[in-house]
């Protein structure tokens, strides 16, 4: 509960400055004990197209008006689709503009109510009595409506999802829902898209979990997912067929509606294009082709491996390393921050002068997307494996770090890798310790004393070995397949790598000076800045703030247009900051 006691303690300050003060204590207090009730979750989505993420396109248009497209003009369509994901479509509307300048006809997608389920759906905003009766509707007054309205003030065009939704459709969905059987709703494709499996992995960020075993509404909310993937099928199919256009520009490219949108494009030959907010302060991931979970992977080490680490650059990349221990540099971080101190760690009755063996967990029910190398069927198979590997070998420490965003994400986990691990094994041997999501102790610190860590798909992949601590991945980490991590493919691989360990040594100088040029590449060339980007804490994460539309000429700012070149011309997303 909020501690109303507080105003007792402050009573001499009710006075002006003090008064104020101690009113916005009591509202941080209460935002951040009730955020996850769905009563404030809803509340905040009627706030937060006021905020900064929703830039005011008429004042702006007002001072300086658009170039006019004509026929030979780049034709790019926005997928945004969820328009109340401001962070997003906030950030699409500033792109929208950018293109806009440089001569491009834009149209923007967006959903007007018709998904019965979608991204902007989960578990906190439909309590379980209300979860059936309700579905996603009450959720689309706040997104539709003011989305359009922002992308009108800028001139464009809005294609809604229902102008493309014909009666045809609508029958022939009912009856593959009517026909289809529980146990294979994950498994159907229709009309040469996988609806099934976008379908799962959007109805396991809604319930935060990664299976819905137990879920009593699990199938039905499944349904929900299944219908609203075939009906954006349907959609995009009918105006891909219709309409002409040189690129699709959207976000993640995974979950409902994106996931669908990828899958259509490419299937009718149509480039793509997704990002997502990067780590780094002010900065965004870019991709060609596919969802940057993928592309990052695939990507050839060509682009980066003759890269010149000279001393400069060597320098830069581990400064910035050395603030990703506690995330002062970036603006996606679920570090907590000063916990180095060693007598923390000294409490998880660790005993340092035997071989300690790291292991790092993922969010169970984040981008749950098949990955042909990864060595197991999902990151808890992967982790009950290792655990009873060892609970064999008594002659080394599992130490286990829960990752701090299954508390602190967006849409907080459901299935804590802590209550799997204790459901299958009661007891464990003093030579594994857990330390929870919860606890407030620094992963870069714990990871430090280790000889080893094991990884599914964690990010920290790509740093450790830039300290020379060796890593094995077993999952879709991005450092699979770059020459500094020793990857498996397959459990029986995982094992013999487990019984290699200790390494007892850390990794070699080119094998470290792989990972930092990796490291410079992604962090200083993939991630590109963008200089109206701004940190904002309050209601949205990510905010857009310029006083004059020339902050989005060309030339003005360099991250922009190496964005807008990639959209508009197909180039590489890198941001060369010496070129």
């Amino acid at each position: 509960m909020v501690n109303y006691g507080v105003l007792g303690r402050y009573k001499t300050f009710f006075s002006g400055v003090g008064t104020l003060t101690i009113l916005i204590k009591l509202l941080k207090q209460c935002y951040s004990q009730f955020h996850s009730h769905y009563r404030v979750q809803r509340l905040l989505r009627h706030i937060r197209p006021f905020m900064p993420a929703r830039p005011r396109w008429e004042k702006l248009l007002a001072e300086q008006p658009f170039l006019h497209f004509n026929s030979t003009s780049p034709k790019i369509l926005f997928a945004t689709g969820t328009g109340s994901h401001w962070s997003m479509s906030g950030f699409e509307s500033v792109l929208a503009a950018a293109l806009k300048i440089r001569g491009a006809e834009i149209k923007v997608l967006l959903c007007d109510g018709i998904l019965p389920a979608c991204q902007e759906c989960d578990l906190r905003l439909f309590p379980k009595a209300r979860l059936l009766k309700e579905g996603a509707q009450p959720l689309c007054g706040t997104c539709f409506k003011p989305a359009k309205k922002m992308f009108a003030e800028l001139d464009v065009s809005v294609i809604s999802y229902s102008e493309w939704l014909i009666k045809e459709d609508e029958i022939e969905i009912e009856e593959v829902l009517k026909k289809v059987h529980d146990n294979d709703l994950s498994k159907i494709i229709w009309r040469g898209i996988a609806v099934g499996e976008h379908a799962v992995a959007g109805t396991l960020r809604f319930f935060g979990r990664g299976d819905i075993v137990g879920e009593v509404h699990g199938k039905s909310i499944l349904r929900q997912y299944l219908r609203a993937s075939l009906i954006t099928t349907a959609i995009l199919q009918r105006l891909l067929t219709t309409h002409h256009f040189d690129r699709v520009v959207f976000h993640h490219g995974i979950y409902v509606p994106q996931g669908i949108v990828g899958d259509v494009c490419r299937q009718f030959g149509v480039a793509v294009v997704n990002w997502h907010p990067a780590y780094r302060d002010r900065s965004y991931i870019f991709s060609h082709d596919d969802t940057y979970h993928k592309t990052m992977i695939d990507e050839p080490c060509q682009i980066w491996e003759n890269i010149d680490l000279d001393a400069n650059k060597e320098q830069q990349v581990m400064t910035y390393l050395e603030s990703r221990r506690e995330g002062g540099n970036d603006w996606i971080t679920f570090q907590r921050h000063n916990n180095f101190l060693f007598t923390q760690i000294q409490e998880l009755n660790l005993d340092f002068s035997r071989p300690i063996i790291g292991l790092l967990t993922n969010v169970m029910w984040d981008a749950q997307l098949h990955f042909r190398h990864n060595a197991f069927n999902s990151i808890l198979e992967w982790l009950l494996f290792t655990v009873e590997y060892f609970i064999q070998r008594r002659d080394l420490q599992l130490l286990i770090r829960i990752h701090p965003a299954e508390i602190l994400g967006s849409v907080p986990s459901r299935q804590r890798a802590v209550d799997e691990i204790h459901a299958r094994f009661p007891k464990l041997p003093a030579n594994i310790c857990i330390v929870n999501a919860d606890t407030p102790i620094n992963t870069y610190a714990l990871m430090q004393h280790c000889d080893t860590v094991l990884v599914y798909g964690t990010k920290m992949a790509i740093e450790l070995p830039c300290w020379g601590i060796p890593v094995i991945v077993a999952g879709e980490a991005w450092a699979r397949g770059k020459g500094f991590t020793i990857d498996a493919t397959s459990p029986n691989e995982f094992r013999q790598m487990l019984d290699a360990l200790p390494h007892g040594v850390l990794l070699d100088e080119k094998r470290v000076k792989r990972a930092r040029q990796y490291a410079y590449h992604l962090f200083h060339r993939r991630m590109i800045p963008v200089d109206f980007a701004r940190r904002f804490k309050h209601f949205v994460p990510f905010a857009y703030d310029f006083s004059s539309m020339n902050a989005l000429l060309p030339t003005v700012d360099k991250g922009l247009d190496v964005i807008c070149n990639g959209i508009l011309y197909g180039k590489p997303f890198i941001y060369d900051e010496n070129g």
